[in-house]
């Protein structure tokens, strides 16, 4: 059937104003960071050394990975505040199972992914059927599998990792003794960013988060089974909730009971700095890692000028306020959502 050319006209305004604001959601964290590092780096000492730089990216590597699955679940119009104990909870039963069932490095990462997948889908599946907002499910979630953590635990953190579970903090990739090289940390947060990316923009489930979270009537009408997408979304956060704590163990060389607490907020923080809207049905991967990197180079510029955490914690926190201020006035913003 043949569009009318006012139905076209239409549907090039929707894209133009889709493509100004997901440039537009880029470009300002983009910015902030290059003028972030330009300023540390002429009046910070030692800022720009490359093993304070690749620190930087290492630390933010975690968050990085936690905020990949943030992302899909905040497009989609949901949220995830348990991502931090979920994080928790797969280090824990990883650790145990070396230290008391002699798993090796290959079944402990299985394990923790495994435990992480289970626990998202499960607060999916609750969000879903139970049609209640998914704030109150996984903040529920987030005491459960902290409790469950601590039990298991003894309310002691885990040791006795397998012989070589620290590779993926300190292995590199064609590395030396000098540690030029590229850290698997690194590697891993790339390869789910990519991932990631490819899953919510190339595919047919990446379109149906979009137009869940734009407008979940209008998905529901289309065709798109809204629960079976709420699912999936909370499964691989969850996913990616274990494979991050499969890094955090192994640069802490224990399972800690409180290795997530926070790292909820960050990975909210990172995606929405990173231009996805907080409303969903917005927002994109790339942004989401540069949030992650400013974070984590605010948070290097303060421990590099000696300034207590009180101050990080403020500049974040004011850095999150602007992110969401510009994606409620950035331009074309309230056009596609008038559009749509």
């Amino acid at each position: 059937m043949q569009q009318e050319p006012g139905q076209e006209a239409s549907g090039a305004a929707v894209k133009k104003a889709t493509w100004i604001s997901s440039v537009s959601g880029l470009i300002a964290p983009l910015s902030f960071l290059l003028i972030l590092s330009i300023y540390l780096a002429l009046t910070v000492k030692n800022f720009a050394h490359f093993d304070n730089l690749k620190e930087i990216v290492i630390q933010a590597s975690v968050v990085s990975i936690l905020a990949c699955g943030q992302t899909a679940v905040i497009i989609s119009g949901n949220i995830d505040l348990s991502v931090g104990a979920n994080m928790a909870l797969a280090g824990v039963v990883a650790a145990i199972m070396m230290r008391d069932h002699h798993a090796g490095v290959a079944a402990a990462v299985l394990v923790s992914c495994g435990v992480g997948l289970i626990s998202g889908t499960i607060s999916g599946i609750i969000t879903a059927i139970g049609k209640i907002p998914s704030f109150i499910v996984t903040l529920g979630m987030m005491g459960v599998l902290y409790g469950v953590a601590s039990i298991l635990a003894d309310s002691r953190n885990v040791g006795g990792l397998a012989d070589g579970f620290d590779v993926f903090a300190s292995g590199e990739l064609f590395g030396n003794a000098d540690r030029t090289g590229i850290s698997y940390a690194i590697l891993i947060m790339v390869a789910v960013a990519v991932a990631v990316g490819v899953m919510l923009t190339r595919t047919k489930w990446g379109r149906s988060i979009y137009a869940m979270g734009g407008n979940k009537e209008a998905a529901r009408l289309s065709g798109i089974h809204l629960g079976k997408v709420t699912a999936s979304v909370f499964a691989l956060t969850g996913l990616l909730a274990g494979l991050g704590a499969v890094i955090n163990v192994s640069r802490s060389g224990v399972a800690a009971l409180d290795a997530g607490s926070g790292y909820e907020l960050y990975a909210v923080a990172a995606t929405v700095i990173g231009g996805t809207s907080l409303f969903g049905g917005q927002g994109g991967i790339p942004g989401t890692v540069i949030g992650a990197l400013l974070m984590f180079t605010i948070r290097n510029g303060c421990a590099l000028r000696n300034l207590p955490s009180a101050y990080e914690r403020v500049i974040v926190g004011a850095v999150v306020i602007l992110a969401v201020l510009y994606d409620r006035y950035a331009p074309g913003k309230n056009r596609t959502r008038t559009a749509a």
